[in-house]
């Protein structure tokens, strides 16, 4: 009940200020026309205004639009014309506000495009990163290196990962998840934790992308230690059969040798997430040392009275 309650205040409370906002610039507005004589402080202060009012519900459609037509009406369309559509109506949505915040400040379509306004608008985005995350979107979803609904893994400097340290085989830095928006600047991706990532598009159209739901098996290796008294063929026919099937029969090799102890590494070829893939071998790889182990002991024991 207290949920229920307290949903009405939080969807009201946006409005209310959008209300307020709205009636104090047509107010002012009103006054302006009323007791303001002179025409060049009267436009000097009314341009402004029209442009934030006009910013103001501007943005309460243009949410409307994207609650209600994106995610209602076009749900029936399939995943690239849905993220096609879905864009370009933010598009159109956006730019017609823009254009209709320059019209309120006296500023023509031509000379916006001609003039210098153009110029001046585009040097201020060329300067912040709001053009390259609108272009890298723009290419996203004219590309379509991944849809809405697909899992990703994606590498880019901006955002790097340690390496793990040895013995364990090197890992590509990378992030993976389920895409869930392409928007004008943002791509939005819900991680394999659990948490929701707002990664900009100008970052994401430079990074090298793997796309999951398109590929099939991959390899996934991982590496560990062995005692040396461990046979490592009696190891590699224990560990392979204890693994049992996958998409390509899987393989064992030696990388190295020690005193007390060599290094092994078991390749599998497999569908299913890496974590999960090295989960499955290391268990396989714990219970397989430790039967070996096992029977070490129980040989030595044997053969210790003899001696």
């Amino acid at each position: 009940m207290a949920d229920r309650q307290s949903s009405p205040k939080k969807l009201l409370g946006p409005w209310l200020i959008v209300l307020i906002l709205f009636l104090f610039g047509a107010i002012l507005l009103v006054f302006l026309n009323a007791n303001v004589k002179s025409t060049s402080i009267k436009n000097e202060i009314a341009g402004p205004v029209r442009a934030i009012i006009i910013l103001v519900v501007g943005s309460v459609i243009a949410k409307i639009i994207e609650s209600k037509v994106l995610t209602k009406t076009l749900t029936s369309l399939k995943p690239r014309q849905k993220t096609l559509a879905a864009f370009v109506i933010r598009l159109v949505l956006y730019l017609g506000i823009l254009l209709a915040v320059f019209a309120g400040l006296g500023i023509g379509l031509s000379s916006f495009v001609f003039g210098g306004a153009f110029i001046t608008v585009i040097l201020g985005l060329a300067g912040q990163s709001i053009l390259a995350n609108l272009l890298g979107g723009i290419w996203l979803v004219l590309f379509q290196p991944f849809q809405v609904s697909d899992n990703i893994s994606f590498v880019t400097w901006q955002f790097p990962i340690l390496m793990p340290s040895y013995p364990h085989e090197a890992i590509k830095p990378t992030y993976s998840g389920r895409v869930t928006d392409i928007n004008l600047m943002y791509t939005m991706i819900l991680t394999d934790e659990g948490d929701p990532l707002v990664l900009p598009n100008g970052i994401l159209a430079q990074a090298a992308i793997i796309n999951r739901s398109r590929s099939g098996a991959r390899k996934v290796s991982i590496r560990f230690d062995i005692p040396s008294a461990i046979d490592p063929e009696t190891l590699s026919e224990e560990l392979l059969d204890d693994l049992g099937t996958w998409d390509r029969p899987p393989t064992l090799e030696l990388t190295d040798v020690g005193i007390v102890s060599y290094s092994a590494r078991v390749t599998v070829w497999s569908r299913e997430t890496e974590e999960r893939v090295k989960d499955r071998i290391l268990h396989s790889a714990w219970k397989t040392i430790a039967k070996l182990n096992a029977l070490e002991k129980e040989t030595d024991t044997e053969v210790a009275p003899k001696l």
